[in-house]
Parts: C-alpha cells; sequence; structure tokens
C-alpha cells in the first residue's frame, strides 16, 4: 500500500469528516464538501544509521473544498480543522497510527502548522488545508 493510501485510509477514520463528501487523491473537485491528501515536497529522509536503516517523513496536507459565502460558513470551516487537528494530536498520543508496509514502522503523525484558508475564489467556495508529517523508521534494505 503506498503512503498515500494508508494516511488516506487512517484519515476515512476521523468521525468529523462529512460523510456525503468524496476523499480524492491530490485533486479536489465539483461542489463543497470535497476532501483531498495531497503529498508535500521535502526530503524523505530525515536521519540514516550505518545499519542501512533510516528515519523518515512523510508531509501531507489535508485540503478541502468549501463554501465560503459567508462569515458561519468560514468559521464552520476553520472549525473542522481544528477538530481535525486536535483529532491528529490525540491519535499521536494514543499511539494509532496509519498501517504501513513491512519494514515500516509508524513513530508519529502531527500537524506541522495551523489550518489556514489556502485558496479563496469568487465563486463562493475556497480551498481549506491543513499541513502534516508522518515520521516512521524504514528498516535496511
Amino acid at each position: 500500500m503506498t503512503m498515500l493510501e494508508s494516511v488516506r485510509t487512517w484519515l476515512l477514520t476521523y468521525s468529523g469528516l462529512d460523510d456525503s463528501a468524496g476523499f480524492l487523491a491530490e485533486q479536489l473537485s465539483g461542489e463543497p464538501t470535497q476532501y483531498s491528501l495531497v503529498p508535500l515536497t521535502g526530503n524523505p529522509i530525515v536521519e540514516s544509521y550505518i545499519n542501512g536503516a533510516s528515519l523518515r517523513q512523510f508531509p501531507f496536507a489535508v485540503q478541502s473544498l468549501e463554501s465560503t459565502a459567508d462569515d458561519l460558513a468560514r468559521i464552520a470551516a476553520s472549525g473542522f480543522y481544528e477538530d481535525l487537528s486536535d483529532w491528529i494530536e490525540e491519535q499521536n498520543a494514543a499511539g494509532t497510527f496509519p498501517t504501513l508496509d513491512a519494514g515500516k514502522t509508524p513513530e508519529s503523525v502531527e500537524p506541522i502548522g495551523l489550518p489556514i484558508l489556502l485558496e479563496y475564489g469568487e465563486s463562493g467556495t475556497g480551498v481549506y488545508q491543513l499541513q502534516c508529517r508522518l515520521t516512521y523508521r524504514q528498516d535496511a534494505a
């Protein structure tokens, strides 16, 4: 299973998601609300060990297409991301991580920034984003 699939499957366990919304990979489309998981750039290797093993990271963003038609809609979208951020921190504290392929052991998942309104469209919709990072150990090849 790819890292994208693993993280997406894990995120789908969050009860605060809108059940009628799709959860796409690397894209948003359609009408609000839509969710997407997007890998971010960055060096995947945090630390290399002499035995060939490594500490790695998978930086990603959870994005959603939301209504931004009025203050109440924007406040609700912001609240969703605050709650999601809290849930990620709770999962991290409990040691409940995405299931990774053999040879990869998750260490942490954490938000690495505050949720933001990334893109504001004239059509009454906007893209919100929360950047996160999964840190894991990878065995020597």
